[in-house]
């Protein structure tokens, strides 16, 4: 059996000497000292002044008004009616343009509904002008596929923005429609 070393005997504390803490609570007093002549006064409360007493009372008037004011901002953003801005039997190959640019100068949002029920498929294509006229006119973004029996939308970012926009319809050579009707509508939200 091995018996382990037992813990050494616990030691008595050091005490400093008498000296050193008469010397460390000499220098706190002086350091003491110096802190409080160093920090700022506390500034002494401001005066009472005459006369503030409307002022002050008004003041909380105008508080309790404003905490009981309701304020409702309202930007109503109103449709107005959808325009048909094209409507065609299209049989033969070719570019097309809407009969009329839609004048989106006072519109916050724009939404170009096209509805076919043509046998084939076209492609889509907004296009813009500070004219309203599709003489000159940019594209708007890229040009969608609208399938043949089917309906699309375009929306125009903001940043798209032009005054006046219509549409370019694109029907491919080998594939031209033999029955449908393509209807384009428009409706501006301001």
């Amino acid at each position: 059996m091995v018996i382990p070393h037992p813990p050494p005997p616990p030691s008595t504390p050091r005490l400093a000497p008498w000296e050193h803490v008469e010397e460390l609570c000499t220098k706190l007093d002086r350091l003491i000292a110096i802190l409080e002549g160093e920090a700022p006064a506390v500034p002494p409360p401001p005066p009472e002044w005459p006369g503030w007493e409307p002022v002050t009372s008004k003041l909380d008037e105008i508080l309790k008004q404003l905490k009981a004011l309701e304020i409702i901002v309202t930007t109503p953003w109103v449709a107005k009616e959808p325009e048909e801005i094209y409507k065609k039997a299209i049989r033969t190959a070719g570019t097309f343009y809407s009969d009329k640019m839609v004048n989106w100068t006072k519109g916050k949002r724009l939404l170009l509904k096209i509805d076919s029920s043509l046998n084939q498929a076209i492609q889509i294509q907004a296009i813009g002008n500070i004219n309203n006229v599709k003489e000159g006119a940019v594209d708007i973004n890229g040009v969608l596929p609208c399938s043949a029996n089917s309906n699309i939308s375009v929306g125009p970012a903001w940043d798209d923005w032009h005054p006046y926009v219509g549409v370019k319809i694109t029907v491919a050579v080998g594939a031209v429609p033999t029955g449908g009707i393509l209807n384009i509508w428009a409706v501006v939200q301001e």
